[in-house]
């Protein structure tokens, strides 16, 4: 049976269709356990998926994933008070599309309900997968998600996978339940079930409520200064993926100034700083290139250009964060443009790993812009760029220096520096350099 690929460049998750195969492996009794503590597999199963554009709507493109999956825990079976270590593995992962994807381009999140004695929610977490380059139609590899939850109930408990999801920058594919439904917003639970027995007796008090783990049980239950302020995830929750700021490395582009596109290759630098701040901080992200392209055929006078560029938020995070860098002085005709470096705010809001891609370089004038990404033609047909810095989110809240980031640079139709328009556009049409004056478009390419 052939397997579906994944979409050109957005990394759609489409997998393979088979029959559900599922049946219980017993474990062994421990002696301190009243019934067995059963691992969930290695089963084959087979979820049904729906792939998110922008992470919005009901989804698209229903398809099926068959796999063999493991779901464990440590202790396998928990007294009250334990926070327990939860892993989901799956054996071979979808198999990629037609374009090469590169190492963390879509991490991976599993929602796990719990049930009997225990009544909430866990978030297992793979924060970079594939776990390397992955050349088209080659298999991503082995799924390893990991989370914690706090035992807080004695008695009979299950573990049940509610949903996964594939968070690439461009598209979300949410995974349930066999069969075809809105799985991002009515997930139905999976067949993938652990069943246990929480020891002791009584109950204990968790921690605040988190959306993936707990806080690991402390020796003394009075002590909560930790605990004040907002409900937040705890430090369990924190993914140990470093900071990867992208570059310095040489990017080729395409940039279409009127009907001209011509290719643009040079060196970009992606960078965020603070690299691992607390849920809440102002995160300020740059990009840097050492040279821009080629200026038209008509000089271009003091502060009359603007580099500018949209950034993608994916992961954890979702939106954009707009780019500004100060405008350029004088530009001769047919001049290189000098390098610049562009800056930005973003405002973190949940703990994990969030991915930053360059959708798109605008060469901002009152009268024309260049726009310059990965597309074919970067203004009816744009593609984001292999400009990617990752990063992770504590779980704690932000410092209060990470709050005091700067603010955002105004861009979009208001925000400009006012420009004189000296020169006609139809003069510039004998030039074929990037950079020329036409009636201002701004249509936001998409990622």
């Amino acid at each position: 049976m052939t397997r579906r690929r994944f979409p050109v460049r957005v990394a759609a998750l489409a997998l393979v269709p088979a029959p559900l195969l599922l049946f219980a492996i017993p474990a062994a009794v421990s002696a301190r356990a009243t019934l067995p503590a059963a691992a969930f597999g290695p089963t084959a199963a087979t979820l049904g998926c729906r792939l998110y554009f922008n992470d919005a709507g009901t989804g698209s493109s229903p398809t099926v994933w068959q796999d063999t999956f493991t779901l464990t825990q440590s202790p396998a079976e928990p007294t009250v008070g334990d926070t327990v270590t939860v892993t989901l593995r799956a054996q071979a992962g979808p198999d990629n599309g037609p374009v090469g994807l590169n190492a963390g381009d879509v991490p991976v999140q599993v929602t796990l309900a719990l049930g009997g004695a225990l009544s909430s929610s866990a978030t297992l977490r793979m924060s970079s997968y594939p776990a390397q380059a992955v050349a088209p139609a080659a298999p991503l590899g082995p799924i390893t998600a990991t989370g914690t939850y706090f035992a807080s109930s004695a008695g009979a408990a299950t573990l049940t996978v509610q949903r996964v999801t594939f968070a690439n920058a461009s598209a979300t594919t949410y995974c349930s339940a066999a069969g075809d439904r809105d799985h991002k917003a009515a997930p139905a639970p999976t067949s993938i079930v652990e069943s246990f027995t929480v020891g002791g007796t009584g109950t204990a008090t968790p921690p605040p409520p988190s959306p993936s783990a707990s806080t690991p049980a402390s020796p003394s239950p009075s002590v909560s200064p930790s605990t004040t302020g907002p409900p937040a995830p705890t430090s369990t929750d924190e993914v140990d993926t470093p900071a990867e700021p992208f570059g310095p490395k040489r990017v080729e582009l395409k940039c279409k100034t009127l009907s001209s596109i011509a290719a643009w290759s040079t060196t970009h630098t992606l960078t965020m700083s603070p690299s691992n701040p607390g849920r809440g901080a102002k995160v300020r992200v740059s990009l840097k290139f050492s040279a821009g392209p080629k200026s038209g055929p008509v000089a271009v006078g003091a502060g009359e250009l603007v580099p500018k560029a949209t950034v993608k938020v994916g992961g954890v995070g979702s939106g954009t964060v707009n780019l500004q860098g100060p405008a350029y002085g004088a530009i001769g005709a047919y001049t290189d443009l000098p390098g610049a470096t562009l800056t930005g705010t973003y405002t973190t809001s949940q703990a994990g790993l969030v991915t930053l891609t360059v959708t798109n370089i605008v060469f901002d004038h009152a009268q024309v812009d260049t726009d310059c990404n990965a597309g074919a033609d970067p203004v009816t047909g744009p593609a984001a760029t292999s400009i990617v810095a990752k990063f992770t989110v504590k779980s704690r809240a932000a410092t209060d220096d990470e709050t005091r980031g700067g603010s955002l640079p105004t861009t979009g139709e208001g925000g400009m520096l006012p420009l004189l328009l000296l020169w006609s556009s139809a003069a510039l049409l004998l030039g074929i350099g990037l950079l020329v004056v036409l009636p201002k478009r701004r249509g936001t390419p998409q990622s």
